[in-house]
């Protein structure tokens, strides 16, 4: 009786090679950072700049306050309260607040949220409020102003609706 192995055909492979040719490479020109370079006995007090990167800024110009995690008026949510963040006295806050109020009603449609109010006109009322009170300059991109309104237009394009 014939013997029956176990595959009914035969695994061949063929030699797996491969010949390429590569063409010479060319010698590089070591980069500029590690060239041997002979320091002064001498500070230098200003660094010095290299081409291409932007000088050191020597403003002194204090940084801007930037706008506390979470959103405003949402405590449960991890929000914050803005008058206890901005830690103005009570008639500063109000004095600002109305002001702002007063723009909002101006300038933009108070039926109307937040996302749907034009930008030239927030623009305008974030201009006049940092105008009258400059102490609003001081934060990073209007976000006292921007938090006023946001609350004022969220609560009077409810009331509209």
């Amino acid at each position: 009786m014939p013997r029956i192995s176990h595959w009914p055909y035969k695994h061949h492979f063929g030699p797996l090679t491969m010949h390429c040719e590569f063409p010479p490479e060319r010698a590089l020109d070591p980069p500029i950072l590690t060239q041997h370079k002979v320091f002064s006995r001498a500070v230098d007090l200003i660094p010095p700049t290299m081409p291409g990167l932007p000088a050191p800024l020597t403003s002194s110009a204090p940084p801007k306050i930037l706008k506390p995690r979470g959103e405003v008026s949402r405590l449960n949510r991890g929000g914050y309260n803005l008058q206890e963040k901005l830690g103005w006295s009570l008639s500063e806050y109000e004095d600002i607040r109305s002001f702002v109020i007063h723009l909002a009603r101006e300038h933009l449609n108070v039926q109307r949220s937040w996302k749907a109010q034009l930008t030239p006109k927030l623009k305008k009322v974030f201009s006049e409020a940092k105008s009258r009170y400059p102490v609003l300059d001081d934060y990073k991109d209007d976000w006292v102003v921007s938090d006023f309104l946001r609350v004022y237009l969220k609560n009077s394009s409810t009331r509209a609706n």
